[in-house]
């Protein structure tokens, strides 16, 4: 069968046209055979986002914006329409769709955060997902340079007082003051350099001195150091007698002692009262009134005894009777001594 020319012609005509819309469809971001699963999403601004730019998961691209133009009922709001190419991708309900920038040149796309709580419900095609904007890097710029343009410009206007503040202190007075200060500051050098001088005079001088006291400090250690054990001796034996009075019962002693004192204190307590015998012979002066009598009635007998010997003792040579009180040989030889003592 021979194919005309005009056949030919049309077929080319209808393929071109097939291929022309299948084409535009797919730069669209539209599906070859419309399978693809469509959401909505409303931005406040499109920050320029196109048609066919990437719809995003962790970086990866799972679909395309199929359109973008404004709400039908709020004409302020932009609605933004976009395709799922992922079949097997759940869209937990509760997730939402940031606008951001895919490159630093600016390109728009759309990035899906997946919601990560537990949840049982999934968005289907045709609903609508929350929508949110990211900050542009213009406005990140801006965020960190507003505050340091700020602090600049209070910079560059204190400065300016200050430059403003100098220039009106810089007559001839401030010069000679400044000239006067600079004076003092030479001389002030001058005066450290002739301390340094001096001090360097100083340990040239005294260097002998130090090394004296470095070599006593030397022997010193190696006293200590040749003392050691006897030192290490005494440490064990103090600590022998630490360990004697740890070990000892000092709380007894402590305890006994407290007691003893108390008991003493009774005592004393009843001797200051005048209460029992020890107490009435200090309180009282019967003993010492006693005793001068004793002693008086002693010094009468002795003065009776001296004056009239025989009324007291007699001696017979002759085997007369005896008179006076009879006294053995012993007794006479005590009772002379007491009279020598006692002329």
């Amino acid at each position: 069968m021979k194919v005309s020319k005009e056949f030919k012609v049309g077929l080319l005509v209808v393929l071109g046209l097939l291929l022309l819309f299948v084409g535009v469809n797919f730069l669209k971001g539209g599906s070859l055979f419309g399978e693809d699963r469509i959401y909505y999403t409303k931005f406040s601004n499109s920050q320029g986002l196109q048609v066919s730019n990437e719809v995003q998961l962790n970086g990866l691209k799972i679909g395309q914006v199929k359109s973008v133009g404004l709400h039908p009922s709020y004409p302020d709001t932009i609605l933004v329409s976009y395709t799922i190419d992922n079949k097997e991708l759940q869209i937990p309900a509760g997730s939402k769709i940031e606008l951001i920038s895919s490159d630093i040149l600016g390109t728009k796309a759309l990035d899906l955060k997946l919601n990560q709580d537990a949840v049982l419900a999934y968005y289907e095609s045709g609903d609508t997902l929350v929508g949110s904007i990211e900050q542009s890097l213009e406005d990140q710029i801006n965020e960190q340079i507003l505050p340091l343009k700020k602090k600049t410009e209070e910079l560059i206007g204190s400065v300016d007082a200050i430059i403003v503040s100098v220039g009106a202190f810089w007559d001839t007075s401030a010069a000679y003051t400044i000239d006067e200060s600079l004076y003092e500051v030479r001389d002030a050098i001058g005066t450290f350099a002739e301390l340094a001088d001096n001090l360097s005079i100083l340990i040239t001088q005294e260097t002998d001195m130090v090394t004296k006291i470095l070599k006593d400090v030397s022997d010193v250690t190696d006293n200590l150091a040749s003392k050691s054990e006897e030192i290490s001796h005494t440490i064990d034996n103090i600590a022998s007698i630490s360990d004697t009075l740890a070990n000892s019962d000092l709380k007894g002693v402590i305890n006994e002692t407290k007691n003893t004192l108390a008991g003493l204190n009774d005592v004393l307590a009843e001797i200051n009262t005048g209460d029992g015998t020890l107490g009435k012979l200090i309180q009282t002066d019967s003993l010492h009134t006693e005793l001068i009598e004793t002693n008086q009635a002693l010094q009468d007998l002795l003065s009776e005894l001296q004056a009239n010997p025989e009324n007291f003792v007699h001696f017979s040579l002759l085997g007369r009777k005896k008179k006076g009180v009879p006294l053995t040989a012993a007794e006479e030889k005590e009772l002379k001594e007491i009279l020598d003592e006692h002329p």
